[in-house]
């Protein structure tokens, strides 16, 4: 039983159920705000499609009052309509704008209130007789005019009157933009007002509070697992954050909750800006950039004009000049919008023609999203709307539903190889570092045997009273690599009196002709080593390094030391030869010599290490090792 539950935990069915519960009670809790019975104190009242305009100003006259017999005559024009940019911009070069707005009916209804969001301009509202029904702000002096970025809510009532139309005098700075809507697009008591704009807000609130929730936690398992470089983790954590973030900061609701909605409206353009890239790094990262490198160029270019788009929001109320752009590079925006969500398209078709299975989830999700966005756009082009309607937010998480499935099962089945592959490489751990050592007794012991040999041969010509020291050096050298090589760990103590034997010898060989500064500082008492780690490093320097005349006075400099205890390091450099600048930027080739074999032993060793040759000043090599130790090794007997 106990197998049963524990192989059923290793799959991902837990996680796919809570997310299909969460999934279902949310829409189900979305299409019962849709389908529940309806609130008769509550009616819709789209502003846009009742209003007209016209650009100017009707000013009071010397009594304070404005004729409105005026009003009829004026050429209004209709706002149902798409407004093209010309006429966008003529819109907010004018201080005065007047809207037209059909009145709503009254009758049998009493304390009927709207809830009016407005940004950069101070409005007043009359009723068909001239009456002041609500007024915010002075319409005298532009310097006391709110700022674009802090958006203001205000309560309107609207009275029992037999008023036709509404009519809304906006004043705001000259070439600036600014905003003014209904929340929700309705109208009611104010009570039943309020609880109804907190109920259609819920779910989204809901499910842009999980996505922020998802890239918290994913950031989280990425920071925690650093050393496996989860990246693709990291992208879509990036994005969650910001898609939501940019729901929650842009929900009316909240910023009506929220005093400082500045902060808002500056995270709101942050994260619709830049929520594209990490999407995209996201894709690339599991499929390519694919053909003509698609990918590559959509991110430098969204980067360039993200960056662009940002600096030009937060200057609007400071530049005209960043006014007249952005209103002229509407439609590219929209474009541009759109070919960040091709982009991935292609990408997970042209993968999934490949043949990865993992690539159709994506292309399914962002085929959804891009057809709701395309519908979002036509709405909002046929109505007017600036707001979404919320379709490009359905969109989009279907979008990450389909890719977080598609993106748990490829984390899933890294996970999966990744224990096979470890099963794999511990059973092949013990044969590999048996092999290796073995490949370097073998290149060791004729090479070094027959070097050795004619050292002492030479000795017995020139000095044979050291020939007895050479040969109880070469038979230390010999008992060690017969008796301590086929272990796992030795103590450095082993290792080092081997390295001492092993230079006596050497030296012997090279006579006077070399000075070597062998020495070690620290505690080693705790420190072990796999054996015949060191030694090759010394050998470079005699086999590569101490070639040429015998008048050459050759320098060895081999130093052994701890630093806090934790850190082992063991740095060996001459005067030698030395390493061409050549061989030093063909790392490939570098590590074709017997240095090469080290690094590799370092790697299936230690998990931090640092291994580096260099050149030494004014000549010669430079070899260094810091290892950082661990309490987890053990010596074998």
């Amino acid at each position: 039983m106990g197998v049963v539950i524990s192989r059923f935990l290793e799959k991902p069915y837990l996680s796919i159920c809570l997310l299909f519960l969460v999934t279902s009670v949310s829409i189900t809790s979305y299409a019962y705000s849709l389908l529940k019975p309806k609130d008769n104190s509550i009616s819709e009242y789209f502003l846009s499609e009742n209003a007209d305009y016209f650009i100017g100003d009707i000013p009071p006259d010397d009594t304070g009052k404005i004729d409105f017999q005026k009003m009829h005559k004026v050429y209004w024009l209709s706002s149902t309509e798409w407004i093209n940019d010309e006429e966008f911009k003529r819109i907010t070069d004018s201080e005065y704008i007047w809207l037209r707005s059909k009145a709503f009916s009254t009758t049998e209804k009493e304390d009927l209130h709207l809830l009016l969001e407005h940004a950069g301009l101070n409005i007043e509202i009359f009723n068909d007789f001239g009456h002041s029904i609500f007024k915010y702000g002075e319409f005298s002096d532009p310097k006391y005019l709110p700022n674009i970025f802090q958006s203001k809510f205000s309560w309107v009532n609207i009275p029992n009157d037999k008023s036709e139309y509404y009519y809304l005098r906006l004043f705001h700075k000259k070439g600036i933009l600014f905003s003014i809507k209904i929340i929700e697009n309705l109208i009611g008591k104010q009570t039943a007002l309020y609880r109804e704009i907190a109920l259609k807000n819920l779910t989204t609130i809901f499910f842009h509070s999980f996505f922020m929730m998802i890239g918290i936690i994913c950031a989280l398992v990425y920071f925690i697992e650093y050393k496996k470089q989860y990246n693709i983790l990291l992208d879509f954590s990036a994005f969650s954050l910001c898609f939501g973030l940019l729901g929650l900061t842009s929900n009316e609701f909240i910023r009506y909750l929220f005093t400082n909605t500045h902060t808002l409206y500056v995270l709101s353009i942050i994260s619709s800006n830049f929520v594209f890239i990490p999407m995209l790094s996201g894709v690339r990262r599991l499929f390519g950039s694919g053909t003509f490198r698609v990918l590559d160029f959509l991110i430098y270019i969204d980067v360039f004009i993200c960056s662009l788009t940002t600096i030009l929001v937060f200057s609007l109320p400071f530049s005209d000049i960043s006014h007249s752009f952005i209103i002229s590079t509407r439609s590219f925006f929209i474009l541009f919008n759109v070919i960040n969500i091709i982009g991935p398209i292609f990408i997970t078709y042209e993968s999934w023609k490949k043949g990865n299975k993992e690539a159709f989830g994506h292309f399914i999700g962002f085929s959804i999203t891009l057809f709701l966005v395309i519908l979002e756009i036509v709405l909002a082009i046929k109505y007017n709307e600036t707001s979404p309607s919320g379709v490009v937010f359905w969109g989009v998480l279907f979008g990450v539903i389909s890719q977080g499935f598609a993106l748990e099962r490829t984390l899933f089945t890294d996970r999966q190889k990744a224990l096979l592959y470890k099963e794999d490489l511990l059973k092949a751990e013990k044969t590999l570092k048996e092999s290796q050592l073995k490949t370097l007794q073998t290149k060791m012991n004729p090479h070094y045997l027959f070097n050795s040999l004619n050292t002492i041969h030479a000795l017995h010509k020139i000095k044979p009273e050291l020939i007895g020291d050479a040969i109880m050096s070469l038979a230390n050298n010999y008992r060690f690599i017969s008796d301590r090589t086929d272990r796992d760990w030795i103590p450095f103590e082993e290792e080092w009196n081997f390295l001492e034997d092993y230079l006596h010898l050497q030296k012997l060989r090279f006579y006077d002709t070399i000075q070597i500064d062998f020495k070690k500082s620290g505690d080693f008492s705790s420190v072990v080593l796999p054996p015949l780690l060191l030694q090759p490093i010394i050998e470079n320097s005699f086999k590569h390094g101490f070639r040429g005349s015998s008048d050459i006075q050759f320098q060895l400099f081999i130093h052994a030391k701890m630093i806090k205890d934790s850190v082992f390091s063991f740095v060996v450099y001459d005067n030698g030869t030395g390493i061409s600048e050549e061989l030093l930027s063909d790392k490939q080739q570098l590590m074709n010599r017997s240095l090469g074999n080290i690094k590799e032993r370092l790697k299936n060793l230690y998990s931090e290490f640092h291994f580096e040759i260099s050149k030494n000043y004014p000549e010669g090599t430079r070899t260094e090792i810091e290892i950082i130790l661990t309490s987890k090794v053990q010596l074998t007997s």
